[in-house]
């Protein structure tokens, strides 16, 4: 997680249908939160110093008969390697419905290594306030499904209205403790960010196989996550939602599992805030209502020609004075986040504007190269009518498209027979955790297609290496775009981080069985992650191919430390 270009590490936002005192409800929970962490809680309107670093605010809003109609709890702790804060938002209609977030902001003070996690108190308000997402209970463990269940379970899959991920587990076949102890560990981190569901029986699998399509159906011992917008009657829907099998839950050195509360996480943070939430405002009151009362004390209490009284005036002063100070800092202190807050923002938008842009100009490029192959396929089917072939111009089994993730990438990798890839596997399958997976993994088929062609073209006497090859118009090559391709790295990155572009080859190639590659190309250019794949040449080697040694998130170099 960048936070350095992005404070926010954390939102969760709930919708609780009916609740006659939602605020009581958050406060109460918010104060055993608090009295936890510095034991105490105070709830009382104003700034709270719970310790030398902690400072607690309390605001709320009313409306004109005189009723709370929103509150806010927001800590803020000022510590040595971040600032770290915490908001608590509510706010209430009509219909006894409430609505609440809860955010963990991240400011850090340098290049400390931070791991911020989701508030603890989340999990207190999903088990005692009830929140729903559409149709669907926000629960602290799965929800059991049976055979006549499927039913209702398919309707919040396809329910328009759910704005959460879904995660729907099966059991497997035979009892699997580490596949339970893995499957509870997961479903408390994803409490409140999906609604969790497990099919009970074989029989409610095959019930849900059957209502939901071959597709989009969750194996034995499989848990997948749902995103919204589900269509099971579209196939290529179903690589939207992601799944992992039995195989992968069970495996001690698989940890893919993590990526499931990651996964839903992450959504839950980037998901847009409701409006109610986002244009609640509370008055700036606290301070101002604070001194009015000292003020008015000071007014009726002040004794007449009694040097007591003057004494006392000057002491009252004096607090007013001091309170003023204090709001002031903490006025300046929220003034100093907020401007970083939108310094990130502008970052942010900058970084997707010249990734909108980016995929624009791979898009167009793939439309090209679509285009150009739909014409000489239709030349090759003309010239093969021409001469009687009539059969051969019909393709009774199409080939399958560009993989969906790095784990089907991995299955198909045999296609391949110019490129023999040695790449640990465990860091490519990290990238499917992300939210560009799918198009992270369509880049590097397409790229291991183009040193698969080059590697072909090579060993038919081409005498250029994969940069002439890439330039080259030579009909049927599938090139790379030269801007995505680096042929070596910086003296500074391999002097500091050289070690870490050390990768597996064959024994032919190095007896070490290991060999340093600098050539790598680039799935992504934005963000932290930003994929590269390294390779080596060896086509004119004892191999014959392109050696691909890492298929994984960016490594370290003088942009990324």
């Amino acid at each position: 997680m960048d936070l350095s270009s992005n404070p926010l590490a954390h939102r969760t936002i709930l919708t609780v249908p009916s609740a006659e005192n939602p605020f009581q409800a958050v406060r109460r929970i918010s104060a055993q939160w608090l009295t936890g962490k510095f034991g105490s809680a105070p709830l009382t309107s104003g700034h709270h110093h719970l310790d030398e670093v902690s400072v607690l605010t309390n605001h709320a809003a009313y409306l004109a008969d005189g009723s709370e109609h929103a509150i806010r709890l927001q800590l803020r702790e000022d510590k040595a390697e971040a600032t770290w804060r915490t908001t608590i938002t509510a706010v209430a209609f009509e219909d006894l419905s409430a609505l609440l977030t809860v955010g963990l902001e991240v400011f850090p003070n340098g290049n400390a290594q931070l791991a911020p996690g989701r508030p603890g108190l989340v999990r207190n308000l999903v088990q005692d306030l009830g929140p729903t997402d559409g149709p669907a209970r926000l629960t602290l463990e799965p929800q059991g499904v049976d055979a006549e269940g499927v039913g209702p379970l398919i309707d919040v899959l396809c329910d328009p209205s759910r704005r959460m991920p879904v995660i729907v587990a099966a059991q497997p076949l035979r009892p699997n403790a580490l596949w339970s102890t893995r499957l509870r560990q997961a479903m408390l981190q994803c409490a409140g960010a999906a609604s969790l569901y497990a099919l009970a029986d074989t029989e409610a699998v095959d019930a849900f196989r059957e209502a939901i399509g071959e597709y989009h159906r969750v194996a034995p011992g499989a848990v997948r996550t749902f995103l919204t917008e589900v269509d099971p009657a579209w196939p290529k829907d179903a690589s939207r939602h992601r799944f992992l099998t039995v195989a992968r839950m069970s495996d001690t050195q698989d940890r893919a599992w993590f990526g499931l509360a990651r996964t839903v996480q992450r959504l839950s943070t980037e998901a847009p805030v409701p409006e109610a939430l986002r244009t609640l405002s509370f008055p700036d009151d606290v301070g101002r209502r604070q001194r009015e009362e000292r003020q008015a004390a000071l007014t009726s209490a002040r004794p007449s020609e009694e040097l007591v009284g003057v004494r006392k005036d000057v002491e009252e002063l004096r607090a007013l004075l001091a309170q003023a100070d204090e709001e002031l800092k903490e006025a300046a202190r929220t003034a100093d986040l907020s401007a970083r807050t939108a310094a990130s923002l502008e970052e942010q938008l900058h970084a997707a504007v010249e990734r909108a842009d980016g995929d624009m100009e791979e898009a167009l490029r793939a439309l090209d190269d679509v285009e150009r192959a739909r014409a000489e396929a239709d030349i090759l089917r003309r010239r093969l009518r021409d001469v009687g072939r009539y059969d051969d111009t019909v393709v009774l089994e199409p080939p399958p498209g560009v993989p969906d993730s790095f784990e089907e990438l991995w299955e198909r990798l045999e296609t391949f027979d110019g490129v023999q890839v040695t790449a640990d596997k465990s860091r490519a399958l990290e990238l499917d955790d992300a939210e560009r997976a799918r198009v992270w993994a369509a880049k590097a088929w397409n790229a291991l297609r183009a040193l698969d062609s080059y590697a072909h073209a090579a060993g038919q006497g081409f005498n250029g290496g994969f940069y002439q090859h890439c330039t080259s118009d030579r009909p049927g090559a599938v090139n790379w775009p030269l801007k995505q391709l680096a042929a070596v790295e910086s003296d500074t990155t391999m002097s500091r981080w050289g070690a870490e572009r050390i990768f597996a080859v064959p024994l032919e190639v190095d007896s070490s069985g290991r060999t340093e590659m600098q050539a790598h190309l680039k799935l992504d250019s934005k963000g932290s992650t930003s994929p590269r794949i390294y390779f080596m040449d060896d086509t004119k080697g004892a191999t014959g191919k392109v050696i691909v040694g890492y298929v994984g998130p960016h490594l370290t170099n003088t942009k990324t430390n």
